[in-house]
């Protein structure tokens, strides 16, 4: 989908918007851009239109945008002001989930309701976690597009094989319980999100975002917390937090079977209960 830039005192961000009808705003999470889709056509086709910039350091949005959660969400209330949009539905996925705790924290006159998906809601990973130190290597700026060039050759000639492996990164269930979850309509949205994604400069920072509970305890919008226990990537611990801390918020965990909780035979129970939280008086 073609997208568009919106040039702002700080630097240009890169959008999509999809749809017509009350706004999402969709802050993607890592690897991801503004030409994220998943669970966005049960949005789409219930009347609503979904905004999804690109983050700071992603696609063609400047880093300088925002290097830290609370910049970016900053930056977010001009580009809504940019858009002439007064307010919207928030959603805040995976590494995207700290923005989205800043922006409806800092600035909840922008914003109706709070959904975190697989959402970080405290520091992600520290210095000393093997997956900090493999992601600094493997998605540094400089390499990254090989990276990516390997993952996507493997996904598009062997997508079952790719499917199984990459898959097992996101969930502590074993890889025959996860695979049991998924339909080949799955398995080619997996291919497809490999052939889109890119860590770009973004993914670094992500690696250095965190929050204090004193941001989530500013919450006072209805918050729903969409999120995996068996979440290999963003553990169970985040969701959690966020719920012992955001005054108005629930957890619904269900059955999903990892990280990418628009995959797998579950979603339609994360699109059906989305769906009825965001319609809700």
């Amino acid at each position: 989908m073609k997208s568009e830039i919106a040039k702002l005192e700080k630097g240009k961000i890169e959008y999509t918007l999809r749809g017509a009808g009350p706004v999402i705003l969709n802050l993607h999470g890592g690897h991801s851009n503004s030409q994220e889709n998943f669970g966005y056509q049960p949005l789409l086709d219930a009347g609503y239109s979904i905004l999804t910039p690109s983050r700071p350091g992603y696609g063609r949005t400047d880093v300088e945008v925002g290097k830290t959660a609370a910049e970016t969400a900053k930056v977010l209330v001009e580009f809504l002001d940019y858009l002439k949009i007064d307010k919207v539905y928030l959603i805040g996925v995976s590494a995207g989930g700290l923005t989205a705790i800043y922006l409806a924290a800092n600035y909840p006159a922008r914003v109706k309701k709070l959904v975190l998906e697989s959402a970080a809601s405290k520091a992600w990973l520290s210095k000393n976690d093997l997956d900090y130190n493999v992601g600094k290597i493997i998605f540094n700026p400089k390499i990254q597009k090989i990276t990516w060039f390997m993952l996507r050759k493997l996904a598009n000639n062997f997508p079952k094989f790719f499917a199984k492996i990459f898959l097992s990164q996101f969930s502590t269930l074993s890889i025959k319980e996860v695979m049991n979850q998924m339909e080949s309509s799955d398995i080619k949205e997996l291919v497809e999100m490999t052939n889109r994604y890119g860590s770009d400069n973004g993914f670094i920072y992500d690696l250095e975002h965190q929050t204090a509970k004193e941001v989530l305890q500013k919450i006072e919008i209805p918050t729903l917390i969409m999120h995996s226990k068996y979440d290999q990537s963003v553990s169970f611990k985040h969701a959690e937090y966020a719920a012992v801390n955001i005054k108005e918020s629930e957890i619904y965990a269900d059955d999903f079977w990892g990280h990418l909780i628009w995959l797998g035979k579950s979603k339609v129970k994360r699109n059906n209960k989305l769906l009825d939280f965001l319609a809700k008086k």
